[in-house]
């Protein structure tokens, strides 16, 4: 086997490793590795597993150049189904380990908590560092309506007007966030250029003629990993902090799946952190239980 860490991958490795990646989603009922490294192929390094070189990728392993707000280095890997049992997410692991002198600024995710991804930790000595829920609500059930504050509006997002302030409120509200804190208007952009991007399922809060709040649902199609039905999800809700507070939260969320469920989807999705109970709370008496959850492990 060949592992061979590269600056970029050529478009035919990189075709190769979104199939490892389907392919491994289809067996495990998660993708292994996270949509914003998929849109970003560009801004990491690559540690490519093949059977000798030049051959088709049979493991991969992504590190991103940017650190995340926490000043950690953040790596995710897979490997394909037909070709594990073989070592390769040991090398991977190890390879990973070996690029990354601070290990206790290191992140290695594991989406879904697979069995292997608790051997791999265990065997190299990798602790919890972090715990993502993903919560989930029937659509079936009766859903509240509740009415925007006072001055507030919402409307749809606009493509080609409407970034940069959804991208000003994002970077407000999540401050805080190792991840979402960071976008940039070319981050949205790269998401409206995806098939499932649909301007009238992103809501925005205007008041006086300001963005002060949003909601990006998304829609999944029926695949192992959303239960073997199409599933929406409460992709992103952001308020400014100027506006917290006010219940604006629960209405733009409420907008949202409200318009999930007239799109005939019998559920809907999120990410919540496991930490962050106020917000386990709002989700909770919305009708939203624990699904499963994704982990960071971190090194010793």
């Amino acid at each position: 086997m060949e592992l061979i860490w590269q600056e970029r991958l050529s478009a035919q490795q990189a075709d190769q490793v979104r199939a490892l990646v389907a392919a491994a989603a289809e067996v495990d009922g998660r993708a292994p590795i996270g949509e914003h490294v998929l849109l970003n192929l560009d801004g990491g390094d690559h540690l490519v597993a093949a059977e000798r070189d030049g051959g088709p990728v049979i493991g991969y392993a992504f590190l991103d150049r940017t650190p995340d707000n926490d000043g950690n280095s953040v790596a995710e890997l897979a490997v394909h189904p037909e070709h594990r049992r073989r070592g390769i997410g040991s090398a991977l692991v190890d390879g990973v380990l070996a690029k990354v002198p601070d290990r206790a600024g290191l992140r290695i995710w594991a989406h879904g908590e697979t069995p292997a991804a608790k051997h791999l930790a265990e065997k190299f000595g990798l602790r919890r560092a972090r715990e993502l829920w993903r919560m989930r609500r029937s659509l079936a059930e009766p859903l509240p309506t509740r009415a925007a504050p006072e001055g507030v509006v919402l409307r749809t997002f606009r493509p080609g007007e409407d970034e940069a302030a959804m991208v000003a409120v994002n970077n407000r509200a999540f401050s805080w966030h190792p991840e979402q804190g960071g976008w940039t208007e070319a981050d949205v952009r790269a998401r409206e250029a995806e098939e499932w991007f649909d301007a009238n399922g992103f809501f925005l809060a205007d008041k006086g003629g300001q963005v002060i709040g949003f909601h990006w649902t998304k829609v999944h199609p029926a695949s192992s990993s959303t239960g073997g039905e199409p599933i929406g999800e409460v992709y992103v809700v952001g308020i400014d902090p100027d506006a917290q507070g006010g219940g604006l939260g629960s209405v733009l969320t409420l907008a949202g799946l409200h318009h999930l469920r007239s799109l005939g989807l019998p559920a809907v999705m999120l990410y919540v952190e496991a930490d962050n109970t106020a917000a386990i709370r709002v989700y909770e008496k919305l009708g939203f239980d624990r699904w499963d959850a994704d982990v960071q492990f971190a090194g010793a």
